[in-house]
């Protein structure tokens, strides 16, 4: 499967447990890998036969804004859910990383897989 990636996406989001992390928004470090919807843009040429990585990146940033979370992994979840589901992606591989969260980590975080539910 062809995909497209989104490196080194830096946003910054609400996310955490402890009342000092809900203090103000952490910036966060995103992959992300899309699983292109067949093979039509190759061939076309046409943006309408993919998924537009700045209408993602867009997305997210505009998510992220307005909701909280507790833990990455609903974090996660739920942008995995927009590009399966809103964008219409067959597969999408999604980490999200904290920077400089623990002392003399540089990144801590969670990947996940999700692939697109088949239409009943």
């Amino acid at each position: 499967m062809d995909t497209i990636f989104i490196r080194e996406f830096r946003v910054d989001a609400w996310v955490g447990i402890y009342d000092w992390e809900k203090l103000r928004p952490q910036t966060l470090e995103l992959e992300v890998e899309i699983g292109i919807p067949g093979t039509r843009a190759a061939g076309s040429d046409d943006i309408r036969d993919t998924v537009h990585y700045g209408l993602v990146v867009e997305r997210f940033t505009a998510e992220l804004a307005g909701r909280r979370f507790g833990l990455l992994e609903a974090l996660a979840e739920h942008l995995a859910g927009i590009v399966t589901g809103e964008f219409g992606a067959p597969w999408v591989r999604l980490s999200v990383a904290k920077l400089g969260h623990i002392r003399n980590v540089r990144k801590v975080g969670v990947t996940l897989e999700r692939r697109r539910e088949a239409a009943k």
